[in-house]
């Protein structure tokens, strides 16, 4: 055997004992048991947006996932109790898509598309529940992102009405997600989520009680999202 196949075949092992790794902790030790009501779905019990989704995933790549039914009254308990339904290793694995809009112009920049990150209109940004979005951070990046054609004064970065993020995603209040969705957008991920240990976050998935888990680094492989810093710090009283 070649140095060169020696050294591919470490490469090789080194990917499958971090994809163990990973698995492994993906079950978090020590935290409540899930509520009396709370049903894993079935590998057998895929609907029709799950499979969707399930299919995109597959066909971008994205191995490392799963898809959890949800209690329905998940939305009114507080973050430890959705923790424990989805056996996330922390409530900072819990994470939202929202849709947000640049209201000081009325059209995606000229020569550009709603896909492009330049485009300038609109945004689709993947945040932790923990934490808060901080619209000045946001607003630099969309600046750096449309090659100086924006101005400071000309962006201001808006959570966009219920029924443009339904129309533009296909899907409604408390399931979107980037994962199958009807219109393209560029995707602002944060920092934060791309940094969590395990390596496991989880999104909503198309329906209101359904979620999946996804890994970060593939996800990231997969989508192309851009990864900044675009929420308050820790130690910062500030809020939206």
């Amino acid at each position: 055997m070649t140095d060169t196949n020696i050294q591919k075949l470490s490469e090789r092992l080194d990917a499958i004992l971090g994809r163990i790794a990973i698995l492994e902790s993906i079950l978090p030790q020590g935290t409540e048991a899930p509520p009396s009501n709370y049903k894993p779905l079935p590998s057998q019990d895929h609907g029709p947006i799950t499979h969707r989704l399930d299919q995109e995933l597959t066909s971008k790549g994205v191995g490392l996932r799963r898809f959890v039914r949800c209690p329905p009254d998940y939305y009114q308990q507080p973050l430890e109790f959705r923790q424990s339904c989805l056996q996330a290793h922390s409530t900072n694995h819990l994470c939202k898509t929202i849709i947000m809009q640049n209201t000081r112009i009325d059209q995606p920049l000229p020569g550009t598309q709603l896909t492009d990150v330049s485009n300038g209109k609109y945004y689709m940004v993947l945040v932790q529940y923990a934490a808060r979005l901080n619209a000045e951070k946001l607003r630099n990046i969309v600046k750096n992102h449309t090659n100086g054609k924006l101005s400071k004064k000309m962006i201001n970065i808006r959570l966009v009405a219920e029924e443009i993020s339904d129309e533009l995603s296909g899907f409604g209040h408390n399931s979107v997600t980037p994962v199958g969705i009807k219109t393209r957008l560029p995707i602002i991920m944060s920092h934060r989520i791309a940094a969590l240990v395990p390596d496991f976050f989880w999104l909503g998935a198309g329906e209101v009680d359904l979620k999946v888990g996804i890994s970060a680094g593939e996800f990231i492989e997969a989508y192309k999202p851009i990864v900044a810093d675009c929420t308050y710090d820790d130690d910062d009283d500030g809020g939206e």
